[in-house]
Order: structure tokens, then sequence, then C-alpha cells
């Protein structure tokens, strides 16, 4: 006995029918054919857009490029500026300003500011359409360095032309090289000394590697090379406690000796070592 074979088409009165192997089934009346997806006609229409501005710059290439790739016409400062000349800052910068907008080479012009004495750093920042805005951040001397240089405070030695107010600050000498350092040891001092109210006017290392100072009211102090800070500690305790009361009197301090100071009044000899 042969089994019932199941289908999953209807027959005419209801039932089901079998619709041969192969065959496509046909739409029924009034149904609509499905569309096309939104997301292809967006893709096509876009593709003809991108086309066409193609097309488009092909055909205005250089117009389009002039017109974004303008010269710079206009330099604006950031910043207000103490030390650095703007008149300078400003005949560096033409030599760079005609290459167009985008061909800009910004840091050709940071190192060309920065190459000026006084400016410790240059950012540059283009503003379309034709704007270049610079910031300067400016050296602060903290001393001089020998004749004709300054220092900053991280012992960094600049050298731009001097006015009167810059030979008014401490002078600091010691061998070529050696900038920071006696820069450092120069800030290590002058802390020290700051509860005493007294300022160095100049510090020297000398090629031997001797410290010594010489204070705003002309006393000279010879520190030597070792134990550096602890002989300024004891120089300080000892003002503080005994010598603040006649020290317009002193004309020489040696603090090269392990126990001891020795003084020297401006209108004698030696005093002698004053022991700790």
């Amino acid at each position: 006995m042969s089994r019932a074979t199941h289908s999953n088409s209807f027959t005419a009165h209801g039932g089901m029918r079998d619709i041969p192997r192969g065959a496509v089934r046909l739409s029924k009346e009034g149904e609509k054919a499905p569309k096309a997806p939104r997301k292809s006609r967006a893709g096509l229409l876009f593709l003809v857009l991108l086309v066409c501005c193609g097309v488009l710059f092909a055909q205005n290439r250089g117009q389009i490029v002039a017109y974004v790739n303008k010269p710079v016409r206009v330099v604006k400062m950031a910043n207000t500026l103490n030390r650095a000349n703007e008149s300078s800052i400003r005949a560096a910068l033409a030599a760079h300003l005609d290459a167009g907008f985008f061909a800009l080479d910004v840091q050709a012009i940071k190192d060309t500011l920065e190459a000026e004495p006084w400016i410790e750093k240059a950012v540059i920042t283009r503003v379309w359409p034709d704007t270049l805005s610079v910031a300067i951040t400016e050296e602060v001397a903290i001393a001089r360095w020998g004749q004709n240089a300054l220092l900053n405070q991280y012992g960094e030695s600049f050298s731009p032309e001097l006015n009167e107010a810059d030979q008014t600050l401490p002078l600091l000498a010691g061998p070529e090289g050696m900038e920071r350092k006696v820069m450092e040891q120069y800030q290590a001092f002058s802390q020290m000394l700051s509860e005493t109210g007294l300022r160095i006017r100049e510090i020297d290392l000398s090629e031997r590697g001797s410290w010594a100072l010489r204070l705003d009211n002309d006393i000279q102090i010879s520190i030597g090379r070792n134990e550096v800070k602890e002989r300024v500690q004891r120089f300080v305790t000892f003002y503080r406690e005994y010598l603040h009361t006649r020290i317009e009197q002193v004309a020489a301090i040696d603090l090269r000796y392990n126990n001891g100071i020795s003084i020297r009044n401006r209108t004698d000899m030696p005093v002698g070592v004053a022991s700790k």
C-alpha cells in the first residue's frame, strides 16, 4: 500500500495540490511588485554626485586650489610682547608668507622665530582663509652670564642686546658649559640667604671648582669646593646669631674651615677665626 504524499499547495476545492518541481509561482492579481531597496538608490545617487564633483574639480582645479590656498595676508600676535621686537618678528615671517595657506612651512617659521634671542617658544596656528596666529613665550632673564649673555631660570644662555635693566642683574661666571650648574647653585644659595635679607650680586665658579660670592653690600664670601651648602648654612646661622649687628663693618668672610669662619673687617686686618 502506497503512502499519501503531502503537498503545500491548495486545490481548487480548498485542498492542497502539487506544484511541479522547478515551476515558478505567479503573483496574485493586484499584488505589487517588490520595491528596490532605498539604500541602493541612495548609494547610486551618491556615486553620481561624486562623479559630477570630480568632473567639476578637474575642470576648475586651478581656480579652486588658488582660492583655498591663498597667501597669508594677516599676521596676528596672540599676546603682548615685553622684550621681543614685533617688527623683527614680522620681518622674519615675511619670507615665508607667499607660499600659500596650506603650503606654508609652519615648522620653518617656528624655527626662524625661536632663533630670535628673546623668544623661548613660538606657537604658529593657521586660521583659514588667510591668517596666521603667532603666540610667543619670551625668555625671562634671571642673571647675566659673563659680559654679553643672559641666563634664564633653566641655566640656558642667550645673547640679546642688553639694556640698563639687564646690567643690574646678578653676574654669574664659570667655565664654559657650566651655565646650568652655576644657575642651580645660585638659586640654592639665594634660597638659603633669603632669611638674612642678603642678596647675591655675583657668583663665581673657578676652573678648579671653587665657589665664591659677592653680596649686594659688597661683602666677599669664599666658600671653597667641598660641603658648599653646609658652609653657607653655617654662615647663615652665624649671621643670624652674631654678625647681623655689625655686618656693615665686614669686608670679607672665609668659610673654608671645618668648624669656623674667618672675618676681615673693612678697616683692619683679619680678625681671626670664629668657631661654630
